[in-house]
């Protein structure tokens, strides 16, 4: 097992600091008894991670600008961390792999700046960032989400994956 870059090891301490003063690791560890105390084995064990950027920015400017801009990249350092948690405190018994953990930022606001806004008058826009927008505009219609869609996350291509019996393909529909 290779160990962390020093800087990875800094940004995942910093996420870990993060979560014990923002309360957000105990919820974490209430969740992982609830899926503990099931006794079922999961393909994925999803957690919820709610995150105040301005405060992440506080504590560390790297990971601020992680989670504001390069979110998949912030997303595989918490669940990294989660990993490490739940492995060193055995807080899920059935737990196979580190990709078998999704973790769901949700942040409580964007900073309230021209750039963090998508004007839905000026749409379709080649916006090719995949970071986080607020959208200014009306709403048409809206769907449910449904517990398919959230459950699709979980692609394995590996066949040693648990769970994994081949390539499976979803067909998930964003509108």
């Amino acid at each position: 097992n290779m160990s962390p870059s020093p800087q990875t090891a800094r940004l995942r301490e910093a996420v870990l600091v993060y979560l014990d003063r923002s309360g957000g690791l105990r919820k974490f560890v209430e969740d992982c008894k609830v899926y503990d105390e099931s006794k079922q084995s999961y393909a994925v064990y999803r957690f919820i991670i709610y995150v105040n950027p301005c405060d992440i920015a506080e504590l560390d400017s790297t990971l601020g600008n992680l989670i504001l801009h390069e979110p998949r990249k912030a997303v595989h350092i918490f669940r990294a961390v989660c990993a490490v948690a739940i492995n060193t405190l055995s807080l899920i018994e059935q737990l196979k792999t580190e990709n078998q953990i999704n973790v769901v930022l949700k942040l409580t606001h964007l900073p309230s700046l021209p750039s963090y806004f998508l004007s839905l008058r000026e749409f379709p826009i080649d916006y090719t960032s995949q970071r986080f927008y607020m959208l200014e505009g009306i709403v048409v219609a809206m769907t449910v989400v449904t517990k398919y869609t959230q459950g699709a996350r979980f692609l394995c291509s590996e066949d040693n994956c648990p769970f994994s019996e081949g390539t499976t393909f979803f067909v998930i529909y964003f509108k």
